[in-house]
């Protein structure tokens, strides 16, 4: 009984010693803070933040419907080469009056084996302009009512009824060209016959067929994209393998990960260089992961971006049984 005692004294010591350490942790933090002030980069990103939701007015039925019509269109998004980039990227927008959106989204993914698949994205949804930010864009709220993926083959249906804002800025014609950008990624006009604008019109009938089956809840393009990769991957001598991680991330992890998590941020919330270090097994696994160096402003998107990247998968490596430490720079700007 005796002992019980002293274990429990010894506790409630462990326990006040905490407590108190963390007090002075606090203080010491509050009076860095009230000295100095949050630091620029923080403080300027935060009032950016603050500014671009403070006072935020819901558009009146009329001003709804303006937006509408003033972005209202078919625009188009191409990066890559098809002929030769690892990666390319298309994007079909077609954005009407009355609120209603289609997009077809089709990744093409020339895989190291010389092998080129494609991921194909159909949705539908429905866009209603709700306010407007100090430097003249949009915020609109826009429901994903059904939407379809291919990939390796097979067709399922996403996520339905599925919420998002979408921050759109309309350019129209001048030095740059009319432009419609949205969650920062600029789209062009489409010229051509609008019955040829879809690549395929029969891909839109696809989110309406009952017969799908269901995607796994984490299916969107970047993850479809890394399945294909990750069952393409010839292994490497040990030697090699830092130049193949290297090389792996800039040319498919970048833009297939880092590029699309980052138009969701400020730029200035996103970090130019992430360090880090990593230990992969001999499979191509990581086993072991350290983000060195991350900063306040920048700790959402680094989050999430390491969340993701302890799931890559990279080459094998065919003459060891060894694990391997890696330490890279990754390029997010």
């Amino acid at each position: 009984m005796q002992s019980h005692v002293k274990y429990r004294k010894y506790k409630s010591y462990k326990s006040g010693l905490l407590l108190l350490g963390l007090l002075v942790i606090s203080w010491i933090l509050i009076t860095n803070i009230n000295k100095s002030g949050v630091p620029a980069e923080l403080a300027g990103l935060i009032n950016a933040d603050y500014e671009n939701f403070r006072n935020l007015k819901q558009f009146d039925s009329a001003k709804t419907e303006e937006v509408r019509g003033l972005v209202a269109g078919f625009w188009t998004y191409s990066e890559g080469d098809v002929e030769k980039s690892p990666v390319v990227k298309q994007e079909y927008l077609e954005l009407n009056a009355n609120g209603m959106v289609w997009t077809v989204k089709i990744w093409g993914l020339r895989t190291p084996d010389g092998e080129f698949h494609t991921v194909t994205q159909i949705a539908t949804g429905y866009m209603s302009p709700y306010s407007s930010d100090p430097s003249g864009g949009y915020y609109c709220e826009t429901r994903i009512i059904r939407q379809a993926y291919i990939f390796n083959g097979d067709t399922c249906y996403g996520a339905s009824q599925a919420d998002e804002i979408w921050e759109v800025r309309h350019a129209s014609a001048g030095t740059a060209g009319r432009l419609l950008t949205v969650n920062r990624r600029e789209y062009q006009p489409y010229a051509g016959d609008l019955k040829e604008f879809f690549p395929d019109n029969a891909l839109l009938d696809l989110v309406d067929k009952i017969t799908l089956s269901a995607c796994p809840v984490a299916a969107n393009m970047s993850w479809a994209s890394k399945k294909i990769l990750a069952r393409s991957m010839n292994a490497v001598p040990f030697f090699a393998r830092v130049g193949a991680v290297e090389s792996m991330i800039q040319t498919y992890y970048k833009p297939l990960v880092l590029d699309e998590l980052a138009r969701r941020y400020d730029p200035r919330a996103v970090p130019d260089v992430m360090d880090i270090r990593m230990t992969l097994s001999p499979e191509g696994a990581v086993t072991d992961f350290k983000y060195r160096g991350a900063k306040v402003v920048t700790k959402r998107f680094d989050d999430l971006a390491v969340l993701d990247m302890k799931s890559w998968l990279y080459p094998a490596v065919g003459d060891t049984d060894d694990p391997q430490t890696l330490e890279v720079k990754v390029r997010v700007k």
